[in-house]
């Protein structure tokens, strides 16, 4: 995970976008973000003079705590996001590759070596008997999705 700096600003509020906002602060502008909850614990207008620390992300500042001027700090979380199973921050899961050849098998094919793993599936090299070498994909709760002939140069067959 990137490491953010932490920022502190003071400045007064220029436009308001839902829960964003763009803070001038020492001349220049800089776009901020609440979040949606954070809006609902600190009303944000134009015009209003803030204080705020955040963490400095590329294309905004992430707010932590913001206070009105002189007022008292209102605390800030940003939760994380839940995803679902089969996004992207799944794909470092270890997932067995015997679940691939375990399908290639079921379905009447006999693999040849390893199962090469890809962030979305596994690739086989398989035949059927007296078949042509064929490259299957796999996904990782076993279910053959594509079916091509096989790259000699890629599987390193005659």
């Amino acid at each position: 995970m990137p490491h953010h700096e932490k920022i502190a600003l003071s400045g007064v509020v220029e436009h308001v976008f839902a829960h964003r906002f763009t803070l001038l602060a020492d001349g220049r502008p800089y776009l901020a973000d609440l979040g949606p909850k954070g809006a609902d614990a600190f009303t944000i207008a134009p015009g209003l003079a803030v204080t705020l620390e955040g963490e400095r992300r590329p294309s905004e500042i992430k707010v932590l705590s913001i206070a009105r001027k002189g007022g008292k700090r209102v605390e800030i979380e940003h939760k994380k996001p839940h995803h679902g199973p089969g996004h992207h921050a799944g794909k470092h899961v270890q997932i067995d590759p015997a679940v691939a050849l375990d399908a290639v098998k079921r379905a009447g094919w006999t693999p040849a070596g390893e199962p090469q793993r890809h962030p979305k599936h596994f690739e086989v090299l398989a035949r059927q008997i007296n078949g042509d070498w064929m490259e299957l994909h796999v996904d990782f709760v076993g279910g053959i999705y594509k079916q091509k002939p096989a790259s000699a140069h890629k599987w390193d067959i005659a």
